[in-house]
């Protein structure tokens, strides 16, 4: 089976970007592939592209730091029971093809109904706000003064299960 991946070679604008037609990944032993179906695009991705990111990438690579879509295949000692069920990743970078093979821990369940599109959004705002309330503001149990704020990290940060 054939797959479309994005690939760039050289640093600069959207120009740069090049899409490849290559064999499809198999998943190594204890990965699942995942048929991507929303990959987010971000403010990261284009300082990456333009190579002034400050977490620096090896040319070639291919975008994608994020992720939604559906397991197809699993890999020798991997979770059989999850293909066909829909999942998100932040694998950072490979994001941007058709197929990616990446380790069932690095993979969260979306739920039933959820619209993938949706889903890719809120997977990098959820992660950044959970690092910056427990690594940068050590956040514990109690009121915080994230409460109330109002940016895609905030109304993440306000986020809290169980809570109303």
């Amino acid at each position: 089976m054939k797959s479309l991946r994005v690939v760039v070679r050289h640093h600069g604008g959207p120009e740069v970007l090049e899409i490849v037609e290559e064999d499809a990944p198999h998943p190594a032993s204890g990965e699942l592939r995942v048929q991507t179906i929303a990959a987010g695009v971000s403010f990261a991705e284009l300082l990456r592209r333009e190579g002034i990111h400050p977490e620096k990438t090896t040319l070639p690579f291919t975008p994608g730091w994020d992720i939604v879509g559906v397991v197809d295949e699993a890999g020798e000692g991997a979770s059989h029971a999850m293909v066909g069920k829909m999942v998100a990743a932040l694998p950072i970078h490979g994001g941007y093809a058709q197929f990616i093979c990446l380790p069932e821990d690095e993979l969260t369940p979306v739920p039933t109904g959820v619209d993938p599109a949706e889903a890719v959004s809120l997977v990098p705002n959820y992660v950044t706000a959970y690092q910056m309330m427990h690594r940068l503001g050590h956040a514990s149990a109690g009121p915080h003064p994230w409460r109330g704020r109002r940016s895609r990290h905030g109304s993440a940060a306000t986020w809290a299960p169980g809570r109303s």
